[in-house]
């Protein structure tokens, strides 16, 4: 289960392993996954923020397409590296990147916010976003086109 929580097979643990064992069983090898996608993403990016650049032990390995959704995958390819901000802004709706890894600001969210009276800070939010989020050396590594489309569908995005 720990060397390679990739090949694991949920079907097997389902139907082999006994029900008081599953929910323990599971969470642990939900939590390996996610610490070795984790791992990977923030190692392809340099630990680097891709929006904004920041390091400072504050990036999380993001997937682009969510973990929830059916399709979604642990690979590389499906996250990227973001600072906190930016992975909730991402996950929100208000930030993302396309197929050509140009970054977008979702101007009606901006409105709304600024309707709101929440809007502090927005030249500063604008500023520290790069035009094109910066991606691994490794084309492997980089966010592949399909993950990125339906992401953005998911999140309400028409690019």
């Amino acid at each position: 289960l720990s060397e390679e929580p990739d090949d694991v097979d949920e079907a097997e643990i389902e139907s082999e392993v006994a029900t008081k064992r599953k929910r323990a069983l599971i969470s642990t090898w939900k939590n390996l996954r996610a610490n070795d996608f984790s791992r990977r993403v923030l190692t392809a990016y340099g630990h680097c923020c891709a929006m904004c650049g920041v390091q400072m032990k504050l990036i999380e390995g993001a997937h682009i397409m969510p973990v929830n959704e059916p399709g979604s995958t642990d690979v590389t390819a499906n996250g990227v590296a973001l600072c906190a901000m930016h992975h909730k802004a991402y996950d929100r709706g208000l930030v993302t990147f396309d197929k050509t890894f140009k970054t977008h600001i979702n101007e009606a969210m901006v409105k709304s916010l600024r309707d709101a009276d929440r809007i502090a800070g927005l030249p500063k939010f604008r500023g520290a976003i790069r035009p094109f989020i910066s991606t691994p050396p490794a084309r492997g590594d980089r966010p592949k086109p399909g993950f990125v489309d339906k992401g953005n569908s998911l999140r309400g995005w028409k690019l």
